[in-house]
């Protein structure tokens, strides 16, 4: 018979710890937003693309292969001064500020590139580190509702990335040019790196976990702890698809706006910026929410929302239009990431916490990165007679295929869900 998993702490999360966790989602959020919505502009001036540009979008993800899962396993046997994974938190963010304020003077498109590898490398670095937080410092009855929190926290970062961030963009474009694009913010993320992460992450105060005694490991010892999780290896592969489904959409919005909507950065901004409005609006009566249902349940819903906003993406091509798809979208994903995450993490034991949210994160990188290199060759098929190497923001090609790709990956996400319990849920009304 299947067994839960006795919890790192039961100790009830305080105000200080709130305050101190929702700092850190938030700091780590403004760069993740960059990424998502001002990078693929910025690689834009160089190439339109699509298979260069999602290939080095793909990077991220990519290497969430190596460094989510390293930092997960480090930071689970490690102990200094300034705790576990408050250590690589204080380290990799100053790396990941000083390349965020490098990136508007490149000039080139192979030191962008490089550029772009240490942006990426660092700021998973820094996800593979926040992550295992939530199971460390926060029992299992509180777990929604503090990833309710945190993502709360990371939507205002996204919401103001949209609404003033990509203003600020807009401004700057029309008094310097290309010249220096995307700097007010480039640099403003970097200040938040310093203030909301390194600066938060001294004041974590983690507790030292009892090592237990275990075998070296290896990579069959890896595979091993992972499967024999109670159904954590089906719950991942949802995790996958709900990676895919969200960056098919997520990661190619800016140039689908731009370059077949023909919106400009701010009407870019202002549309799509609903989906962080009804997450932020949504995030923490979710998180209370959805801990009384069986969270299989609770995921399949999610997915559905999620059709129905690629339903309402692919039909409707005003300002108005993405904005209702975006608040249909962006509730589906919220309902995803409250629900989630906590849900996987029922499945680890204390002294494995970071190996195996570095494992499940394998999952969601893969997720990430085929949905990248996917659309970008999906993109460029169904556009045979653009002219792919003018470079220029004039350029319209036909990016309505990510709705449609995005829309069948999540009808599978819940097929898979529907050979997963909710183990917890089902002792609880026992």
């Amino acid at each position: 018979m299947a067994m839960t998993i006795e919890p790192a702490t039961k100790e009830r999360v305080g105000p200080r710890l709130m305050l101190v966790l929702g700092c850190l989602f938030f700091g780590i959020s403004i760069t993740e937003a960059c990424s998502v919505y001002v990078l693929p502009l910025t690689i834009k001036l160089f190439t339109n693309n699509p298979q260069y540009i999602f290939l080095i979008l793909a990077i991220n993800p990519a290497f969430g292969f190596i460094a989510q899962p390293l930092v997960g396993i480090w930071s689970d046997r490690i102990w200094t001064r300034w705790g576990r994974r408050g250590f690589f938190l204080i380290i990799c963010a100053p790396v990941v500020a000083l390349t965020l304020i490098c990136i508007p003077f490149i000039s080139s498109f192979a030191i962008l590139i490089i550029a772009v590898v240490v942006l990426q490398f660092f700021q998973d670095m820094l996800n593979g580190s926040d992550q295992p937080l939530i199971a460390d410092l926060v029992p299992p009855e509180q777990r929604t509702f503090m990833l309710g929190w945190v993502k709360t926290m990371e939507n205002v970062g996204f919401l103001l990335v949209l609404y003033v961030g990509m203003t600020w963009v807009t401004g700057y474009k029309d008094s310097h040019g290309e010249e220096q694009f995307g700097l007010p913010l480039y640099f403003t993320a970097a200040a938040c790196q310093i203030v909301f992460v390194m600066f938060a992450a001294f004041f974590l105060k983690e507790k030292p976990v009892e090592w237990k005694d275990r075998p070296k490991l290896t990579p069959m010892s890896y595979v091993r702890d992972f499967v024999q999780q109670p159904m954590l290896l089906r719950i991942a592969m949802a995790y996958f698809l709900r990676a895919f489904t969200r960056t098919a959409v997520v990661g190619s919005i800016a140039l689908y706006a731009i370059q077949t909507l023909g919106f400009t950065e701010k009407e870019l901004g202002r549309s799509w910026g609903l989906m962080p409005v009804i997450a932020l609006a949504s995030g923490i009566p979710l998180g209370l929410l959805v801990e009384r249902f069986a969270k299989h349940r609770v995921l399949q819903s999610a997915f559905s929302a999620v059709i129905v906003g690629c339903i309402v993406g692919y039909f409707s091509g005003t300002t108005t239009g993405l904005s209702v798809a975006a608040f249909c979208f962006g509730f589906g994903d919220m309902m995803l990431e409250v629900t989630h995450k906590a849900f996987m993490s029922e499945h680890y034991p204390k002294e494995q916490i970071g190996q195996l949210t570095g494992a499940v994160n394998i999952f969601y990188a893969t997720g990430r990165t085929a949905a990248l290199v996917f659309m970008g060759f999906c993109i460029k098929w169904v556009n045979p007679n653009v002219d792919w190497d003018t470079v220029g923001s004039t350029i319209t090609a036909d990016y309505h295929i990510i709705w449609i790709v995005s829309g069948l990956s999540a009808l599978m996400g819940i097929l898979i869900l529907s050979t997963v319990r909710d183990l917890r849920h089902e002792k609880v009304k026992r």
